[in-house]
């Protein structure tokens, strides 16, 4: 794979150069930090968590605008946070003593990365029409999780202790292996899979009943998705290999092996499309106390462009010499590059894939304009390239003592990721009863800051959103 995962590593790049927000629990950085979301975020920031929550707004403001919202947050059991960013270095070169380190650290550890940019949303609320949201977000997510054949054959390449002899032919170097061995024994355990696309989301949520200590909302979301890449090579409880894959043109991956939806040159461009839907309700009880359930992403998009599945195979020989540094993300050749076999391919007209479908339940108890507190299950329902591995709780508190600023600590357990202690900061520089401008940042793990293992490296921040319209002091807000 002459570029790897070359324009991964330039996405992952600009993230970390924007305004970034990111979140296992929420896209909102406005809420990162709390652990909790779906229950207490309204206007386009609920959009893809809960749609039924444009039917309430929080002051008295019927316009919501933000825009280059973005964030990263990498989960590394493999590496120690002084060493995560060596993933995105070049030049750095191996000794042999650390080779064989590295082999040992990614072997049978989980490496997950997360980008998402929000770059425009916007929302229009009416207590008698309801409210209406959109935003365009691109969503990416890699989670990697190798067994010790696979992370030898990342970082020893042909020099893996499977291959037993060495031969040159034209000028390259393949080691084959006598008595080769099918991959659904050498990789079982292993599970790489990457994920890439732009979503269009138009939604609305209303107000359903409304009598005293008793509010009920709906609501619904409809998104159009763009898919860019695709990468799913995986085990089955019983055994099974699942891979399929249908990569951008810009990364330079070649199968060898034709294919009727084979794309020729290096454009990038997008591979499929599909659609989505969101659904939820929400409930405000006795003034104080409101819960949401929601299901996201119900839906599938259909890959149209090098499209590949996999099948189980015979692995003879590999003419990678792996890799001589920590640079997974654009390295010429590693397990997932073109010259190693991981099977037979075959070429597909299209593959359609489902979403990553979820269920939320949310809850907080709001006491007053100055502090609430809540928690939130986030349940995933399907297998499949950005979901995440299982259940994650998170529980927090927000306060806001000033009308300037606002804090959030909380605590998020699961996921196979760990527990984490995230913690966030608003500021307004303007907000009063016609307009308010809100800056903030977050991490979702302070932890991760006084400790080397098992980090998760993560920066959420917001500078443009905006608030404001037009004031009707005799409408009651939430």
């Amino acid at each position: 794979m002459k570029n790897s995962i070359l324009l991964l590593s330039v996405f992952i790049l600009s993230v970390l150069s924007s305004q970034l927000y990111s979140q296992t629990q929420s896209g909102a950085f406005t809420v990162t930090g709390a652990g909790y979301s779906s229950a207490v975020v309204t206007d386009y920031q609920c959009i893809g968590l809960n749609p039924a929550n444009l039917g309430w707004k929080r002051n008295d403001h019927i316009m919501n605008v933000g825009v280059g919202e973005a964030g990263i947050s990498i989960y590394s059991e493999p590496l120690k946070r002084a060493l995560v960013m060596d993933l995105f270095k070049e030049g750095i070169v191996f000794t042999e003593e650390e080779r064989e380190q590295a082999i040992q650290n990614f072997s049978n550890s989980k490496l997950q990365l997360e980008g998402n940019i929000n770059g425009f949303g916007i929302s229009f609320q009416d207590e008698k029409i309801g409210g209406f949201g959109f935003s365009i977000r691109e969503k990416l997510m890699w989670n990697s999780n190798l067994n010790e054949t696979s992370a030898d054959f990342l970082f020893n390449g042909y020099n893996a202790a499977y291959f037993d002899s060495l031969i040159v032919e034209n000028g390259d170097t393949i080691g084959y292996a006598i008595n080769p061995e099918d991959v659904s024994k050498l990789f079982y355990g292993t599970r790489l899979s990457f994920m890439w696309y732009r979503e269009f989301n138009l939604a609305y949520g209303r107000n359903i009943i409304n009598k005293n200590n008793f509010s009920l909302y709906g609501g619904v979301g409809f998104k159009y998705i763009r898919g860019y890449s695709v990468f799913d090579y995986r085990y089955t409880e019983d055994g099974r290999l699942v891979a399929y894959s249908a990569l951008n043109p810009a990364f330079g991956v070649n199968y060898d092996t034709p294919s009727p939806s084979k794309i020729d040159g290096d454009k990038y461009q997008s591979l499929g499309n599909g659609w989505g839907l969101d659904i939820g309700i929400s409930a405000l009880l006795f003034e104080h106390l409101r819960v949401a359930v929601s299901v996201t992403d119900i839906g599938s998009i259909t890959w149209n462009g090098n499209v590949y599945e996999g099948e189980d195979g015979l692995l003879e020989n590999i003419e990678s010499a792996g890799l001589n540094n920590y640079n997974i993300f654009e390295a010429d050749d590693n397990i997932a590059a073109e010259n190693t076999d991981w099977g037979e391919w075959v070429g597909l007209e299209n593959k359609k894939v489902g979403l990553a479908t979820n269920v939320r339940f949310g809850a907080a108890y709001i006491l007053n304009d100055k502090f609430e507190f809540g928690s939130e299950f986030y349940i995933p329902v399907t297998e499949v390239p950005g979901a995440y591995d299982k259940l994650i709780v998170g529980l927090g508190t927000r306060i806001m003592p000033v009308k300037w600023f606002r804090g959030s600590i909380g605590l998020v357990s699961g996921g196979e990721t760990g527990t984490d202690i995230p913690i966030g900061v608003s500021f307004f520089p303007f907000n009063n009863q016609s307009f308010s401008w809100e800056i903030g940042f977050a991490v979702s793990d302070i932890t991760t800051y006084f400790k080397q293992k098992k980090p998760t490296v993560s920066l959420a921040l917001g500078l443009l959103r905006f608030s404001f319209g037009n004031l009707d002091r005799k409408t009651k807000t939430e």
